[in-house]
C-alpha cells in the first residue's frame, strides 16, 4: 500500500480569539503515543479584534480570511497528502467560505487532500447570543460579527454550496469534492447553542463544555478530544472508503482470467517494452499509457502470458466492470462469501482485497485494463496518487500491478508508479501485423509497409484493415466502386477520405480520425454486401455499457423489427449481421465459462474506441429517442416476468445490470429525450434496476442513481408526486431501511404512502408495498404492537389485490406472524407460521431464502413454547438445507437457536462450545461489530456465567 505520509491537522480559531486557543489540543496530541509520531499540528492565524482603533488598519472580512486560509494551505503544506481541518466557532464559517470559494472558482480538485473536517460550536444557524445588544451598538462596525447573525445571506449561500458540493458530493472533480464534515455542539454552550452547531450537517454530536471550554479538554478522556482523535486516526488510516463500485455483473459471472484463449496473433514491435516491464524484480506499479487503439491491452496480455508461463498467478481486471471483477478476485483469494458481501456493503472492499493480495504466498500480477477514467481506481474521497484505492503498491515482493490507460500524467498516478509511454509502431512492425492477418495475397511487403505508414502505426487500425482485407478477398468478395482487395487499393481508398495523406506523426484527434476512416471502410464493405443492418446495430449496442452484451437475450425479444432503425429486421438476420461485424473485427463474440443458459452465455464485446466512436455518431445524436428507447424496451422485455428480488432470476439481471444502469443514467440524467414514452419506460427501468441493486447490497450506487433522478425530475417534465417518481422515492426509503436508518425510512414512507393513496388508492399494489415497508420500519424499531394492525390490514388487502398465496402476500403474512411472536403470543404465531410453510412447500423450493427464514421463525415459536425436541428437529432439517452462501446469516441464526435449545435441555457445556465456534465464524465473516455478532457474543457471555453440568455429553451432530 502506498503510504499517505503524516497527517497534518490545521486548527482555525474563532471570533476575538487566537491560535493559543488550541494549546490544550496541541498538548494532548503531542503526549498521545497513538498520534504524536503521525500527526503534525499547524495553527492558522487571522486578525479578529473586537475593535480596530488604528485608522490605517482594517478588520478583514470572511472572504479575505477564507482566501488567506487557502494561501496558508498552499504555502505551508504544499506537499501534504492528508490534511484534517479543525475549527472553533466562527472558524467553521471561515472554512465553509474557503470551500465554497474554491469550488466556485472551478478548483475543487485541490480540496481532495482534506480527509476530514471537524467543527466545534460553529454557528451554522447564526448566534443569537446578546443579539439585541450587538445590533444596537451602531458605532460597532466589526464585519466578522455581522456574519454571525442568524440567516446571514452570504453564510447561507456558502453553506448550500458546501452541502451540495462537499458533504453530498459524488466524488472528486473540478466542480465538487466529497469530504466528511462532523459538527459538534457544546453541551452547556449558550453562545452557539447545540441546535445551531449541528444545524444541517448529517454527521453531528454533542460533547461536554461551554463555548470556550469545548476546545479546552482537560485530558485525553474528554469527549471533545476523543472525537478529534477518531478523525485523525481515520485520516492516518486513509479514512473511511466508500466503494464507488459501479453496478455491473455480479461476481459469479465476472471473469478475471486473462483472455489468452484463443491466443491472439504474435505480438509485433513491442518486445523491448515487454522485456523492460518483466525485468523489474521489485514490487511495484507499471502504467502502459497512450491513445486508444495503440495496443496497450495486447502488450499487457503478452506480459501476462509470459509471467503466467513462469508460474505467476495472473488476474485480469476490466476496469469498466471493476466492482464485480474485484469481488470475484476476493472469492478466488479465499474470502468467505459473507465476508465479501459485508465488505461491499460497508465500504471496506478495497482493504479486504488488498489484505488478501498481500497475504498471497505465490507470485502474482494484477492487471487493470482500460483504466481510461483513472479515478475509478482511487478512493472516493481522494486521488489515485494517494495509493489508497483499488490501485496500491503491493506490500509484498511477490506482487506486481500493471495498468493500461490513455492517461500518462504523473500527477494522476503518483511518483510511485512507473509510466511507460507505448511507442508508435514502426512501418516494418505494422507491415508484419498486416501480413499476419492477410497473408501474401494482400500484396508485397513494401505495399504493406506503405499502408502501415498511412495508418500511423496504430495497432487497432492495422488489425481492422487486416480483417477487412481478409474478408474482402474471401468468398464474400464485394467489388465496389474502388475495388478494395489489397494493401495498395486499401491505402488509396483511405487517403481519398482525407484532404491529404495521413502523416506518420499521429496525435490523438488525428489518430481517431484514421480509426474512424478504417471503420467506415469496413462498414462500406458490409453495406455493399447488402448487410445494411450492420451499422445501426453497431451504433445501437454502443449506447450500452462497455461490458459483455448478451445479444441473444436482447435480439430474441423481436423488438428490432418494430423500430424505424431496423424496419422489419428479424432476429435471424440481425444475428447474420453480427456475424459479418465479427468477421471484419468490429465486434468480438465471446462465451462466458460456466453459464448454462445459452442466451446468457453468448456475449459480444466492443473495443472501447469502437464503443466511443459509434456512440457519438451523428446518427445517434439525431435519433436518441430511437436508439436509447429501443435499448430500454429490449431490456424491459428481456426481464419481464423475472422479478429482480428473486434469487433464481439474478443470473439474468446479472447479465444486464451494467447496461440497465448506463441506459437509465444517460436517458434520465443526460440531455433530455424528447419522447414521453421513452422517458416513462426509462423511469420504469430505473425502478427495476434499483430493486436489483438493493436486493444485492449495492446500496450506495442505488442511492446515487435514485436521488439524482428524483432531484432532476422537473427537467424530465415530472413532478415529485407523480406515479413514476413516487416509485423511485419508495426505493430511496427502502435503501434507508436497509442501511438501518429506520426513522428516516419511516418518515419518507409515510409521505410516499400519503401521495400514493391519493393518486392510486390505499389498496393499490404499489401503495401496499410502501405500507409493508413502513410496517417493517416500525417493527425494527421494536414497536411490534403498533405494527400488528397495520400488517393485518395489508394482509386483507393483499388477499384481494394479489391473492392469498402470492409471494408478496406471503411475505406480509410472515411479518405479521413475527410481530405476533414478538408480543409473546407464540402459540398463535406458530399456527400462522405453519400455514405459511404449507403454502411455501407447494409453490417454492425448500431452500428459497424466504422459506428458510419462515422456518427460523417456527423454531423461535417452538422454543418459546418449550417444544425443545421439535425445535431441535427443525433446526437440524434447516441446517441440512441452508448450505448456500446466501443462507449464511440464516444458518448462523439456526445455530444460535440450537445453542438456546441446548440450554433448555441443561446442556450448558455444549451450548458454550457451540457459541464459541459460532462467534469465531461470525467475527471472521461478518465482523466484530455486526449486530448478529454482537448478539452471539452477548449470549456467550451469559452462558459463560452458568456452571456447566459435568454429565453434559457435548455438542450433538449437526447435519
Amino acid at each position: 500500500m502506498g503510504a499517505p505520509g503524516p497527517v497534518h491537522v490545521v486548527f482555525v480559531h474563532g471570533l476575538f480569539s487566537s491560535p493559543d486557543a488550541w494549546n490544550h489540543f496541541g498538548s494532548l496530541i503531542e503526549a498521545d503515543p497513538d498520534l504524536r509520531d503521525t500527526v503534525t499540528v499547524h495553527r492558522f492565524k487571522y486578525a479578529s479584534p473586537r475593535v480596530q482603533l488604528r485608522l490605517a488598519r482594517g478588520i478583514p472580512h470572511f472572504d479575505t480570511i477564507a482566501d488567506a486560509l487557502g494561501t496558508f494551505l498552499a504555502s505551508v503544506l504544499p506537499g501534504a497528502h492528508s490534511v484534517v481541518i479543525v475549527t472553533h466557532s466562527q472558524g467553521g464559517l471561515v472554512l465553509q467560505r474557503f470551500l465554497a470559494r474554491t469550488i466556485e472558482r472551478g478548483r475543487a480538485s485541490e480540496l481532495a487532500r482534506i480527509k476530514q473536517i471537524v467543527m466545534y460550536s460553529c454557528p451554522n444557524n447564526g448566534s443569537e447570543f446578546m443579539l439585541s445588544i450587538r445590533e444596537h451598538l451602531y458605532f460597532w462596525r466589526q464585519p466578522q460579527e455581522r456574519e454571525l447573525r442568524p440567516l446571514n445571506e452570504a453564510v447561507v449561500r456558502a453553506q448550500q454550496t458546501v452541502l451540495a458540493k462537499v458533504v453530498f458530493a459524488h466524488g472528486s472533480s473540478e466542480s465538487e469534492c466529497r469530504i466528511p464534515i462532523a459538527a459538534y455542539g457544546g453541551m452547556t454552550d449558550k453562545v452557539v447553542p447545540p441546535n445551531s452547531a449541528t444545524w444541517v450537517f448529517p454527521m453531528t454530536g454533542i460533547v461536554e463544555g461551554d463555548h470556550s471550554s469545548v476546545i479546552r479538554p482537560p485530558d485525553a478522556e474528554a469527549m471533545s478530544y476523543r472525537v478529534l482523535k477518531m478523525a485523525l486516526t481515520a485520516a492516518a488510516g486513509t479514512g473511511a472508503e466508500r466503494t464507488a463500485a459501479e453496478p455491473t455483473e455480479r461476481h459469479p459471472f465476472a471473469t478475471i482470467d486473462p483472455p489468452l484463449t484463443p491466443l491472439p496473433p504474435k505480438l509485433r514491435g513491442r518486445y523491448q517494452l515487454v522485456a523492460a516491464v518483466i525485468a523489474q524484480q521489485h514490487a511495484g506499479v507499471d502504467i502502459l499509457a497512450d491513445i486508444g487503439g495503440s495496443g496497450k491491452s495486447r502488450i499487457a496480455l503478452e506480459i501476462a502470458r509470459r509471467l503466467g508461463e513462469q508460474g505467476w498467478r495472473v488476474w485480469w481486471i476490466s476496469v469498466p466492470r471493476i466492482s464485480s471483477s474485484m469481488r470475484e478476485l476476493a472469492n478466488r483469494l479465499g474470502a468467505h462469501p459473507e465476508q465479501v458481501e459485508k465488505a461491499w456493503r460497508d465500504g471496506t472492499a478495497r482493504d479486504l482485497v488488498w489484505r488478501l493480495l498481500n497475504a498471497a504466498s505465490k507470485p502474482w500480477i494484477l492487471v487493470f485494463d482500460n483504466a481510461d477514467d483513472p479515478q475509478t481506481l482511487g478512493p472516493d474521497n481522494g486521488a489515485v496518487s494517494e495509493g489508497t484505492g483499488w490501485l496500491r503498491i503491493p506490500a509484498t515482493s511477490l506482487g506486481r500491478v500493471l495498468v493500461t490507460s490513455r492517461h500518462s500524467n504523473r500527477n494522476t498516478w503518483g511518483t510511485w508508479a512507473v509510466i511507460h509511454r507505448v511507442p508508435q509502431l514502426d512501418d516494418i512492425s505494422g507491415a508484419e501485423i498486416l501480413l499476419d492477418r492477410v497473408g501474401p495475397g494482400g500484396g508485397t511487403v513494401e505495399q504493406a509497409r506503405q499502408l502501415s505508414h498511412a495508418l500511423g502505426g496504430l495497432p487497432l487500425a492495422l488489425v481492422a484493415a487486416g480483417r477487412y482485407l481478409k474478408s474482402a478477398t474471401g468468398d464474400k468478395i464485394w467489388r465496389g466502386e474502388h475495388n478494395i482487395t489489397d494493401f495498395a487499393s486499401y491505402r488509396a481508398a483511405l487517403e481519398r477520405r482525407f484532404d491529404a495523406p495521413p502523416a506518420s506523426e499521429v496525435g490523438e484527434p488525428f489518430g481517431l480520425g484514421i480509426v474512424r476512416g478504417v471503420f467506415d471502410l469496413s462498414l462500406d464493405l458490409l453495406t455493399g454486401r447488402g448487410v445494411v443492418a450492420a451499422a445501426p446495430l453497431l451504433r445501437l449496442f454502443s449506447c450500452l455499457n462497455v461490458a459483455p452484451i448478451p445479444y441473444h437475450l436482447l435480439l430474441r425479444t423481436g423488438l428490432l423489427a418494430e423500430s424505424p432503425l431496423f424496419a422489419g429486421l428479424d432476429p435471424q438476420r440481425a444475428l447474420a449481421a453480427l456475424t459479418e461485424l465479427a468477421d471484419i473485427g468490429l465486434i468480438d463474440p465471446d462465451k462466458r465459462a460456466g453459464i448454462g443458459d445459452p442466451h446468457l452465455r453468448h456475449v459480444l464485446l466492443l473495443h472501447p474506441v469502437v464503443h466511443g466512436l459509434f456512440r457519438e455518431h451523428e446518427h445517434v445524436r439525431r435519433n436518441r429517442a430511437d436508439y436509447y428507447g429501443l435499448n430500454i424496451r429490449m431490456i424491459l422485455a428481456a426481464t419481464e416476468g423475472f422479478e429482480p428480488d428473486h434469487p433464481e432470476n439474478w443470473p439474468r439481471w446479472d447479465s444486464l445490470i451494467a447496461h440497465a444502469v448506463e441506459i437509465a443514467r444517460v436517458s434520465l440524467l443526460g440531455d433530455p429525450i424528447d419522447d414521453l414514452g421513452v422517458t416513462i419506460a426509462a423511469l420504469e427501468l430505473a425502478r427495476l434496476t434499483l430493486r436489483y441493486l438493493i436486493i444485492t447490497g449495492l446500496l450506495d450506487p442505488a442511492h446515487e442513481l435514485a436521488t439524482s433522478i428524483v432531484n432532476d425530475c422537473a427537467k424530465l417534465g415530472f413532478g415529485g408526486d407523480e406515479r413514476e417518481i413516487l416509485g423511485l422515492r419508495h426505493e430511496i426509503a427502502r435503501i434507508a431501511l436497509e442501511r438501518g436508518e429506520l426513522a428516516v425510512a419511516e418518515k419518507q414512507l409515510i409521505t410516499v404512502i400519503e401521495k400514493r393513496s391519493e393518486l392510486l388508492g390505499a389498496d393499490h399494489a404499489d401503495t401496499l408495498a410502501s405500507r409493508h415497508k413502513l410496517a417493517r420500519a416500525i417493527m425494527e424499531q421494536g414497536r411490534w404492537a403498533e405494527a400488528e394492525p397495520v400488517l393485518r390490514s395489508i394482509v386483507l388487502a393483499e388477499y384481494s389485490v394479489r391473492g392469498p398465496e402470492h409471494s408478496d402476500t406471503m411475505v406480509v403474512r410472515h411479518s405479521l406472524a413475527r410481530s405476533v411472536l414478538a408480543q409473546g403470543r407464540a402459540e398463535e404465531a406458530e399456527a400462522m407460521v405453519r400455514d405459511i410453510l404449507e403454502v411455501h412447500d407447494r409453490h417454492w423450493a425448500p431452500n428459497w431464502p424466504e422459506t428458510v427464514f419462515v422456518r427460523h421463525t417456527l423454531v423461535r415459536c417452538l422454543l418459546d413454547l418449550n417444544k425443545v425436541d421439535e425445535a431441535m428437529r427443525e433446526i437440524h432439517d434447516a441446517l441440512a438445507i441452508a448450505t448456500a452462501p446466501s443462507h449464511l446469516r440464516l444458518a448462523m441464526s439456526f445455530r444460535k437457536s440450537l445453542a438456546t435449545a441446548l440450554l433448555f435441555q441443561g446442556r450448558v457445556n455444549a451450548a458454550r462450545k457451540l457459541l464459541e465456534e459460532l462467534l469465531k465464524q461470525a467475527e471472521e465473516t461478518l465482523g466484530t461489530k455486526d449486530p448478529k455478532t454482537v448478539r452471539i457474543r452477548n449470549l456467550l457471555t451469559q452462558v459463560q456465567q452458568i456452571s456447566p453440568d459435568s454429565t453434559d455429553p457435548g455438542i450433538p451432530p449437526i447435519s
